[in-house]
């Protein structure tokens, strides 16, 4: 009984991934359960045991999300055009669907969220107009915020991971248990090593519900390992990536994601709707001042 509970969580998990990268098209619920090799016959009901939602319900919400994230992230897009790119047939059935999952219209959401990212910053924006004629002081305090980084654009490659999931707010008491769960199955294995251990933010809490959203502990393996108990395996997708590298003390990893976007905001580039990640380079004990070295990796658009 044990095993075939974890088998189903393991595909169910392949058919919540596979969601996740077709939500521009129209998905079949014959179409889902075959990517996670089951039938159609239970396939709804074991998707709702496991994940808590059914999976219409699930893709509707990733939709939602995305489409939420995007009236942020593009402000000079139309809502229609942001809607027919995430899967809706219509504005009309986007705006309807959007204001029944988030209490609210697109451009009312669009207005608030921008509105209170702004009167966060109206501190930081008071302070550059008092100092605009000093542009030495302002950049001063730039660079002391951005000098704990380095930021490039690169390729990387394609990662085939082992992982565990856990579903809940992106905290230490979230992540530190996978983590620990999967590091008693890699190290006998020898999976372990500098640069192999990534961990997969997959939706923004500041849109997702806390006790949705999806973190995956991960360990880079040879291809064809075969998972065993609560581990499986996917695929992290190469490509062009901004890659923001850290060497910071572990409880200011919330600044870290900070400080990268803030320089992606300045970058020009587009980010596409893959997850992030983050890759360690040591484990804190490894460090002389009991830092973590890590890069956080933003997917890119790749230019046409």
């Amino acid at each position: 009984m044990r095993c075939t509970t974890i088998d189903y969580k393991k595909r169910v998990c392949r058919a919540m991934n596979f969601i996740s990268q077709n939500l521009e098209r129209e998905l079949s619920l014959e179409e889902i359960a075959e990517s996670a090799s089951f039938s159609m016959f239970h396939f709804h009901r074991i998707f709702k045991a496991v994940v808590g939602e059914t999976a219409a319900g699930f893709t509707r919400r990733l939709r939602l999300e995305l489409a939420a994230n995007r009236l942020l992230s593009k402000q000079l897009d139309d809502i229609t055009t942001i809607a027919v790119d995430c899967g809706f047939s219509s504005s009309q059935n986007f705006a309807k669907a959007f204001r029944q999952h988030f209490g609210m219209t697109p451009s009312e959401y669009r207005k608030s969220k921008i509105g209170n990212r702004d009167s966060k910053n109206e501190h930081a924006l008071s302070l550059q107009a008092t100092y605009d004629s000093d542009t030495v002081l302002m950049n001063l305090l730039n660079n002391e915020r951005r000098n704990t980084m380095n930021a490039e654009i690169k390729e990387m490659p394609e990662y085939n991971v082992a992982y565990i999931r856990k579903l809940g707010l992106y905290s230490k008491e979230t992540c530190e248990p996978a983590f620990r769960e999967l590091m008693q199955w890699a190290g006998p294995r020898n999976y372990t090593g500098p640069g192999k251990v990534l961990a997969i933010y997959w939706d923004n809490p500041d849109v997702t519900p806390v006790e949705k959203c999806r973190f995956d502990a991960c360990i880079v393996v040879p291809e064809g390992t075969v998972p065993e108990g609560p581990i499986f395996t996917q695929t992290i997708n190469g490509g062009p990536y901004a890659v923001c590298h850290f060497e910071m003390k572990p409880d200011s990893f919330q600044q870290a994601w900070e400080d990268a976007f803030i320089w992606f905001c300045d970058s020009g580039y587009e980010c596409n709707d893959q997850p992030c990640y983050e890759l360690y380079h040591n484990t804190p004990e490894e460090h002389a001042e009991g830092k973590c070295i890590f890069d956080i990796c933003i997917p890119l658009k790749r230019s046409i």
